[in-house]
């Protein structure tokens, strides 16, 4: 599997995405990721076809070719907007859960600093060196991960596995549009082709963390704790090692790739529409997204209740609508062409 791919998925799994499991379809979580999952392959396939119609084209030039210079252009500032938003949300989470659980008298301002001066140097050095570190931090989170999936097997119980009619259909409806979204949705910034064999692994991973995290807690542990994906590995000991503590590392190194993804993101869009633009003026980006985030949400009630209740739709109108609009457009485009052979 793609190592950018694989960390996105991790990070948004074991954070925000996790968060619509446990709230609507529990412990029947495991079809939602099994379903969820082959929609976000068939997505990330569609937008390998997208980028294959135009060889040599950044999919900002892409978008201006199909969709006009105007339209293209409004098109790409709304992705570069959302892909700010979610870095901005992924931030914001991950600095009230340490907040929560290890820093309270912390500044979350603070919080924010340490959490983002790795990101200033990384983004203004060249792709092979975000691509070795990639590659370094996905061997190191998989490793992990299996490692703390087999201390938990002794405690597995299969009876917090209850039956699918428990749960309301519209409710696991819901949960799949919100998983589905946040979690494969924001793999767009990916310029990689994944195959069956991607699917398979993602379907294991992402089955295992929630299969675990309901087996070895229960539903009703689960609904009264804020982080349980992270609060089940607190069950795990070795040798006076905490488990937990490395997956947390594991996790961090995860959200880096993915807010790194997208803030790479942006400052391609900015190079390829500003000729002028310098690698000096990303010290600008991180500058705005430092400031934003402590002002984004007034509390941690109003931040979840965005996430739930207006952060999939967001991402379904703008990643999802417009990308297969523009998927529809190349279609016509190729029979239109085929037909006059």
């Amino acid at each position: 599997m793609n190592n950018t791919y694989k960390m996105m998925i991790f990070a948004f799994t074991y954070g925000i995405s996790f968060y619509y499991l446990k709230i609507f379809s529990t412990q029947n979580s495991y079809l939602i990721v099994i379903i969820g999952s082959i929609i976000g392959f068939l997505y990330q396939n569609m937008i390998s076809k997208i980028r294959k119609s135009h060889k040599n084209k950044t999919i900002y030039e892409i978008n201006k070719i199909l969709l006009g210079n105007t339209i293209g252009s409004i098109v790409n500032i709304i992705f570069v907007l959302v892909f700010t938003l979610l870095t901005i949300i992924s931030f914001w989470y991950i600095s009230v859960f340490l907040k929560t659980n290890f820093f309270e008298e912390t500044p979350i301002l603070i919080i924010n600093i340490v959490l983002i001066l790795p990101v200033i140097y990384t983004i203004n050095k060249n792709a092979n060196c975000f691509f070795k570190a990639n590659s370094i931090f996905a061997a190191i989170v998989l490793f992990l991960t299996i490692i703390a999936f087999l201390f938990l097997l002794p405690q597995v119980e299969l009876s917090n596995l209850k039956p699918f009619e428990e749960v309301k259909l519209s409710n696991m409806i819901y949960a799949l549009f919100g998983f589905t979204t946040t979690t494969f949705l924001p793999t767009y910034v990916i310029n990689e082709e994944l195959s069956l064999k991607d699917l398979f692994k993602n379907i294991i991973l992402l089955t295992s963390i929630v299969f675990f995290t309901y087996t070895v807690l229960g539903n009703s542990i689960i609904s009264i704790v804020d982080f349980p994906q992270f609060f089940v590995l607190r069950k795990i000991k070795f040798n006076a090692t905490r488990i937990d503590s490395l997956i947390i590392i594991g996790w961090f190194l995860s959200i880096y790739i993915a807010n790194m993804s997208f803030i790479l993101f942006i400052k391609n869009y900015l190079k390829y529409e500003i000729k002028s633009f310098k690698n000096s003026y990303s010290y600008l980006i991180i500058i705005f997204l430092l400031l934003s985030i402590p002002c984004i949400f007034e509390n941690v009630s109003i931040g979840k209740y965005f996430i739930l209740n207006y952060l999939p739709f967001i991402l379904f109108f703008t990643l999802f609508l417009i990308n297969f609009i523009v998927y529809c457009i190349i279609k016509v485009k190729h029979k239109s062409v085929s037909h006059k052979y």
